[in-house]
């Protein structure tokens, strides 16, 4: 019990900090969480409680894959055992464990790291880990947030000193195995290089050489368990406007950590109020890349850890060693992007991956593990170092000196930093209160040290205090929200609904046409202190998939678009080259719009409806998202189609890219009798062969049997699908499949088969 009650007390530590949500009627919110992150884990968490594998989303850039897209991670095991209650509650529940999960991780890793390490030290640095900026901005990276969580227990498992190869390669090959699951590149790859690291450092002369070849072993098994994901991306990519397009040096680094930010390991948030999601109160934008606030709101991770770190640098302890050298290779990963001149910004990155500062977890880590150590080793001190009373007084003293002097001390900020003299105000208008909470941090971390060179009740003190550090600081970068506020369907989303209750059409956000051109709009975005209302107007973003309703052009939040579907948008959006806009956006069922009061209405809307901010438009023209084409034109290529959608086709045809040139007519009925987002029935009939339409992304990998027989979807309008039917009566029938699936679904068995010889092995070898 007495092992086990540093892990339970951390839990509870946990559950009490985000009582609110966890146990109201509330919902964390802010930053990617309404636009991408939330939607898109509704349609995992829909598909799993339907009992259905998550393989597409219907309501995203009119169709496109779900599963396969490695940024979703929708084949992470938590996902599917989620799906056992509702959806706000699986919201709620999912970031707290994993918060509860990445501490015991921490902890165990000390432990194993330091096997001398006192329990008050293991819960220090759990703490510190779980409530860094680092790992508490993760509420709002729910695709990333499992690597962060399983980061520490991979390395755990590549410490421990209690079991011997075999077991440590099925342990390391399982967990590695669920980071690759999870899909998130950046956290695997740290994932990996922590086993080495641990490995390595254990000390004996060949230990890099056996190291690495434990760690390669445990990752060839773990590619092994997560094989229907790697798989399906695999074949998944090529399909994309990542792989096609690829991603400008720009893209790329837009995330990555500034040399200036690495004050914010001494003080939380010295550029601004970046926890508030708050524009106006952040003046370091082009220490953020442009943004508001980092990939990460903060770095900060109590000053205990910084401490640790300068007090510990030169020890050999392995624990020691470890912290440095993941501290060492956090920095050598996510700094060096922010360095690369503008100049080329413009060039191909050489990998279609973004945001290096995704690699700062491992530095949070480090500096969990130096917190904790630094704990231990404070009782050898005489005192604590007169430094840390002097970083703390300098502190106080910088702060009373920004409060008495603001405009010298914002012009002072923004000159040093290299900002746009602009935001001296703000600069001049945060910094004193940014600088008074860091110094009274360092005095908090200052009197936990003293205290704990005490008795027993005074070490618990002391350890109580240094955890409520990080806590006090970066706690509240998870905002919460009243529930309905994230998930209510707005008016307009209502109103689509109730006229289109089969979800036979989709709404054209008109911004999207004409993003700077509103003031309206504008004051929307800049008002939306919490990022939470505007992407819930504009169906722009994926928000509306959390109401069931569609777009077709939409953002590309992700870059993960298929190829096609970024060309027709960059035709539709970019040029307004089609000669006929009303009739071809009618084709693709957008029969709603909606629009900010000042911006004109779209060829072929009228108003129906509005707001104080928006108007509500519907196109009566519009044709539903499935139907017997009334015409067709064909086409040889995706060139030829492009050209001809350019040049124009009449009202209600689509182009089908049959290999050939043609065309023709129809008259006939298509009644869809089964509609879910992985399957498809619809029955139909014609006096002559027709096409049927389908407003879903053209995707090699899906299966259509007309009457029971094998067909094949061919691209329609550029970048969907239509299906050949004959004269009469037919069925369709539509099947969504996750690429490859007939081979890699072996992959985990194999593992398990892998696993269990391996420890088989090992046990008849003793």
């Amino acid at each position: 019990m007495k092992r086990a009650l540093p892990g339970l007390l951390f839990a509870l530590l946990v559950l009490g900090a985000y009582a609110d949500p966890l146990w109201t009627r509330g919902a964390f919110g802010g930053r990617d969480l309404a636009p991408y992150n939330l939607p898109v884990e509704s349609a995992v968490h829909d598909a799993y409680a339907r009992g259905r594998l998550p393989v597409w989303i219907a309501e995203i850039s009119g169709g496109r894959p779900l599963a396969a897209n490695p940024n979703v991670g929708a084949l992470y095991p938590a996902r599917p055992l989620l799906a056992l209650v509702p959806f706000r509650a699986a919201a709620r529940i999912y970031p707290v464990l994993h918060w509860v999960l990445a501490g015991l991780g921490a902890m165990l890793l000390l432990q194993a790291a330091a096997p001398q390490a006192s329990r008050a030290a293991g819960f220090l640095c759990a703490a510190t880990y779980v409530f860094s900026g680092v790992g508490v901005s993760e509420v709002f990276y729910t695709n990333h947030h499992p690597g962060v969580t399983l980061l520490p227990w991979i390395a755990w498992a590549a410490c421990r000193r209690d079991t011997g190869a075999g077991r440590k390669l099925v342990w390391l090959s399982f967990l590695l195995g669920l980071d690759l699951l999870a899909g998130d590149p950046f956290t695997a790859g740290l994932g990996a290089l922590a086993a080495f690291l641990a490995l390595a450092l254990a000390g004996q002369p060949a230990a890099p050489l056996r190291a690495a070849a434990l760690a390669g072993g445990a990752l060839a098994l773990g590619l092994l368990l997560a094989a229907p994901q790697i798989v399906a991306a695999v074949l998944w990519i090529p399909e994309t406007r990542r792989a096609i397009s690829g991603l400008t040096l720009g893209e790329a680094l837009t995330f990555c950590v500034h040399p200036l930010r690495l004050l914010e390991l001494v003080v939380p948030y010295p550029f601004g109020a970046t926890w508030a999601i708050e524009p106006s109160r952040v003046w370091g934008a082009r220490i953020f890349g442009g943004s508001s606030a980092g990939f990460f709101s903060s770095l900060y991770a109590g000053a205990l850890g910084l401490i640790g770190a300068i007090a510990l640098w030169r020890s050999r302890e392995t624990s020691a060693r470890l912290a440095r050298a993941l501290l060492v290779a956090g920095l050598a990963l996510s700094v060096p992007g922010s360095l690369v001149p503008a100049s080329l910004a413009g060039r191909s990155a050489p990998i279609a991956l973004r945001y290096p500062e995704k690699f700062a977890v491992a530095i949070a880590l480090a500096l969990a593990l130096f917190a904790g150590l630094g704990l231990d080793a404070s009782r050898t001190w005489r005192r604590p170092p007169r430094w840390i009373f002097g970083a703390a007084v300098a502190l106080g003293v910088a702060s009373v000196l920004a409060a008495l002097l603001p405009a010298g001390t914002g012009r002072a900020a923004v000159g040093l930093t290299g900002e746009d003299p602009s935001y001296a105000a703000t600069a001049g208008r945060e910094l004193p209160g940014a600088l008074a909470e860091g110094g009274l941090l360092w005095v908090a971390t200052l009197v936990g040290l003293e205290l704990y060179r005490g008795g027993r009740s005074r070490q618990v003190a002391a350890a109580a205090l240094l955890s409520l550090v990080p806590v006090v600081a970066c706690r509240r970068i998870a905002r919460t929200f009243r529930e309905e506020a994230v998930f209510a369907p707005t008016a307009f989303a209502r109103m689509t609904a109730r006229r289109d209750p089969e979800f036979a059409y989709r709404v054209l956000g008109a911004s999207i046409f004409r993003p700077a051109s509103s003031p309206i709009g504008f004051l929307d975005l800049t008002s939306d202190v919490a990022a939470l209302e505007y992407p819930r107007r504009n169906w722009i973003e994926y928000t509306q998939a959390l109401w069931g309703r569609g777009t077709v052009f939409n953002d590309d939040f992700d870059r993960a678009d298929l190829s096609r579907l970024d060309s027709l948008r960059r035709l539709v959006v970019q040029t307004g080259r089609l000669p006929d806009p009303a009739s071809f956006l009618s084709s693709l069922s957008l029969r709603f719009a909606i629009r900010y009061r000042d911006e004109p209405a779209l060829p072929g809307y009228h108003r129906v409806g509005g707001d104080r901010v928006q108007d509500w438009d519907e196109s009566p023209s519009a044709l539903p998202d499935v139907r017997l084409a009334s015409a067709w034109r064909e086409a040889r290529s995706a060139p030829e189609a492009l050209g001809l959608l350019t040049a124009g086709v009449p009202a209600g045809a689509v182009v089908v890219e049959t290999g050939e040139l043609g065309g023709g007519q129809s008259d006939g009925t298509a009644r869809v009798t089964t509609r879910s987002p992985e399957r498809l029935v619809v029955e139909t009939e014609s006096a002559q062969k027709a096409w049927l339409f389908v407003l879903r992304g053209y995707w090699p990998y899906r299966d259509v049997r007309v009457d029971g027989r094998p067909s094949e979807a061919l691209p329609a309008q550029l970048a969907f699908s239509a299906v050949p039917v004959p004269a009469g009566r037919h069925r369709v029938e539509w099947e969504e499949r996750l690429p490859g699936l007939e081979v890699s679904r072996w992959g985990p068995a194999l593992f398990a088969l892998a696993s269990a010889w391996i420890l088989r092995r090992k046990r008849a070898l003793r």
